[in-house]
């Protein structure tokens, strides 16, 4: 922590790459200068995402461009399933910096969670559901595997999340852990969504997926959750 300067505030609305955050300290570059800051000023400095992007809907009717890539991608701060470095460790920085306080409030209840995957670029979404096709068939995929371009983690902005208890994998049975339930109850305050919410399988088009969550913002996030509104529901009716 001697190693760079210390920065006591940060200049509101101007946006900063940051590369660690945690409940104390966050590491900042302001040019090619890195800084370390008290991670209560973090804030000031996170890029905003303009509202069309954040609350775009991706499903199966509505399609990103092969080449979409978010340029707000960071690496979370969390713990994580695969290695720091994989594209699956990466989210647009408002919605990792919202993750971050997610996962800090959790644990302070006791509850640790991971991310398994949060970004897939297109291709990747094209292997994974060609795999699922070939060894699960045609059905199971259209009910658990979204199309390449169709995949809401190409937009930075989904992560299924897991638990030790889960083995680090995605069941449905993680709603009735600790872990699972805790978060099912809190994402919502922290910008969250369920995105493939139980008994919404007919408007989602998907099974339900207790484990992806979907960055909408606090203030649409707690909509729907009090509407019980699936995302698809959120758009018809706003």
């Amino acid at each position: 922590m001697q190693s760079s300067p210390i920065l006591k505030t940060l200049r509101t609305n101007v946006p900063v790459r940051y590369t660690t955050y945690n409940r104390s300290w966050s590491n900042v570059y302001i040019g090619n200068t890195k800084y370390f800051t008290p991670s209560a000023n973090l804030k000031a400095g996170i890029p905003k995402m303009p509202s069309a992007d954040r609350l775009r809907l991706v499903n199966k009717a509505n399609a990103l461009p092969s080449t979409y890539r978010s340029p707000q991608l960071v690496t979370l701060t969390i713990p994580t399933v695969y290695q720091k470095g994989s594209e699956r460790t990466l989210m647009t920085a408002e919605a990792a910096y919202a993750l971050a306080k997610l996962y800090y409030a959790g644990r302070k209840q006791g509850h640790t969670l991971y991310a398994l995957s949060a970004y897939r670029s297109y291709s990747t979404q094209k292997s994974l559901y060609a795999y699922y096709i070939n060894t699960r068939g045609v059905a199971y995929a259209s009910k658990y595997v979204t199309r390449p371009g169709h995949s809401e983690h190409q937009t930075g902005l989904a992560v299924d999340m897991t638990s030790q208890r889960m083995r680090l994998g995605l069941y449905e049975s993680f709603d009735r852990s600790p872990e699972g339930k805790w978060m099912l109850q809190n994402a919502h305050l922290y910008g969250f969504i369920v995105r493939y919410p139980k008994g919404k399988e007919k408007i989602t088009g998907y099974n339900y997926e207790p484990w992806h969550l979907r960055y909408v913002g606090v203030t649409e996030a707690t909509m729907m959750k009090q509407k019980n509104w699936a995302f698809e529901e959120w758009w018809g009716k706003c």
